[in-house]
């Protein structure tokens, strides 16, 4: 079923209060990811050009550097992300006994241990997801500004430009990691009754069963949602940036302090 099928189907059986079930861990997802996630891949990118590189070897591997430190603020954010979601399934699994708790009361009912079962699964999307992403964003800037440089001129449209490319990034994003996800979503669902399915038997099995095309079930859906997603995070991230003030050199200030 496509998404607006599924949304549908849910009214039906739920009424509208069923689209919002999970909404506080969903919320405090979104929340901890930008606020953990763009900050971490500004200091990381900020380190390996200044500390670990040369400015010339910094130049020659600027598309390395963009997706090493994608992957390290993906792993940072992952760390908050894991326990949130564990939170959000259990809630939508089993809305009777875990709703009631709200987003504490639930974490508190799981425990720690379970909270990070998912945690290698979800570093798995998200590394991929999050290197792709803050890459392409920046190359997109890049290629506009190049053939448009006058949008620069102003933060309006500079933002525009924010908007475009975080959206481009986000479609990117989950045409790259959309396979990944889907074998593992695939094993977790059929490692069950002391089943247990390796990421590489899954994608074989997974392949034979449903097809090649069963990789990439879901991307339409997912690039609609990613993209809305991504290009309002960038935009949000730039506005705030502007709104206080915040430039290149001052993050290079504030990166020289942290670190020295």
């Amino acid at each position: 079923p496509n998404l607006w099928t599924g949304a549908t189907q849910i009214v039906k059986e739920e009424g509208i209060g069923g689209l919002l079930t999970g909404a506080q861990a969903t919320i405090a997802g979104y929340f901890w990811y930008g606020l953990s996630v763009y900050p971490t891949y500004t200091f990381s990118k900020r380190w390996l050009a200044h500390t670990v590189l040369s400015p010339e070897q910094a130049m020659v591997h600027a598309n390395d550097i963009a997706l090493v430190a994608g992957a390290m603020a993906a792993v940072v954010a992952s760390l908050g992300l894991t326990p949130l979601e564990a939170a959000r399934i259990r809630v939508v699994a089993e809305p009777q006994q875990y709703k009631p708790l709200g987003l504490i009361g639930t974490l508190q009912s799981i425990g720690l241990q379970s909270s990070y079962a998912g945690l290698p699964s979800l570093l798995a999307r998200q590394v991929i997801f999050g290197s792709v992403k803050f890459l392409a964003f920046e190359r997109a800037c890049d290629a506009i500004f190049h053939v448009y440089p006058m949008l620069r001129d102003t933060t309006a449209t500079a933002l525009l430009v924010s908007l475009i490319a975080g959206a481009w990034s986000g479609c990117l994003s989950s045409v790259v990691s959309q396979p990944a996800d889907s074998v593992l979503t695939y094993v977790a669902q059929n490692s069950k009754d002391g089943r247990s399915l390796g990421v590489v038997e899954g994608c074989i099995e997974m392949v034979q069963t449903d097809g090649p095309g069963s990789l990439f079930r879901g991307l339409g859906s997912r690039c609609v949602w990613a993209g809305s997603i991504i290009a309002g995070q960038f935009l949000l991230y730039d506005v705030f940036r502007t709104y206080f003030g915040v430039s290149g050199p001052d993050l290079s200030q504030v990166y020289s302090i942290t670190i020295g």
